[in-house]
């Protein structure tokens, strides 16, 4: 506070220090301090936006909080980097698979396990005409027959099924667009209609030949179908 008995209350007292050389006459320098006494810092200046920032503490002190301290940020810039992706042409791209195909895969999966059916039918149907060919004189002489008959039209059954197990094996791999599997299965499908068209005629010399045979016819025109199909331009573009 100032002397109000001072003449001249604004003349600087010898308890405070001079101003700096080269400052203007009558003027004070004014320097901030906090409440300890002390200079106060300048205010830090704030760091640019980081890309990426991962939090390393190697005190080993588990804090999820920035401020943990003894611990420091490490930054990890990103660099991306923009190229320019060459148009892809339209010959280019593989072709898209065509309706003829899938419609022919299908056709020689249905065909397959239609054939399988068509020895165990032909002979449940017809098990009391063959049973009636041979001298069955009792009843459990009979019974043995029948159960002959059905064990027969398993082991038939197994047997088509192995026979059209690579129709439907190849009919997949068709699927794909290869060429291989197209010739194997015409190959497949010749064979097919030969062996179908030998089941007919056997079935009609039985005394119900009607399921058989109708499942023979069914499964050969199915494999002329697909046999076509996978021959059309639109399955050759596809296939390769």
């Amino acid at each position: 506070m100032t002397n109000p008995q001072d003449p001249n209350p604004w003349q600087p007292s010898p308890d405070i220090p001079q101003a700096q050389p080269g400052a203007t006459a009558g003027t004070y320098e004014v320097t901030t301090v906090n409440s300890m006494g002390l200079p106060m810092p300048q205010a830090p200046e704030l760091a640019p936006p980081l890309d990426h920032a991962q939090w390393q503490n190697p005190a080993g002190w588990q804090n999820p909080y920035p401020a943990a301290p003894g611990g420091h940020y490490q930054v990890n810039q990103v660099a991306q980097a923009s190229y320019p992706m060459t148009p892809v042409q339209s010959h280019e791209l593989p072709p898209a698979r065509p309706a003829t195909i899938n419609a022919a895969m299908w056709i020689w999966i249905v065909g397959a396990v239609l054939s399988v059916a068509v020895l165990p039918v032909m002979l449940l149907v017809n098990a009391d005409f063959f049973l009636t060919q041979d001298s069955v004189v009792t009843e459990e002489d009979r019974r043995a027959g029948e159960i002959g008959v059905r064990a027969l039209a398993v082991i038939f059954g197994f047997m088509m099924l192995v026979a059209a197990a690579p129709y439907v094996a190849f009919a997949i791999v068709l699927r794909n667009g290869q060429n291989w599997a197209r010739i194997l299965l015409t190959i497949l499908g010749g064979l097919g209609i030969v062996s179908m068209i030998g089941i007919t005629f056997i079935s009609i010399g039985s005394q119900v030949w009607q399921p058989s045979v109708a499942i023979c016819i069914v499964v050969i025109g199915l494999t002329i179908a697909a046999i076509v199909l996978q021959f059309l331009p639109a399955s050759n573009r596809f296939v390769r």
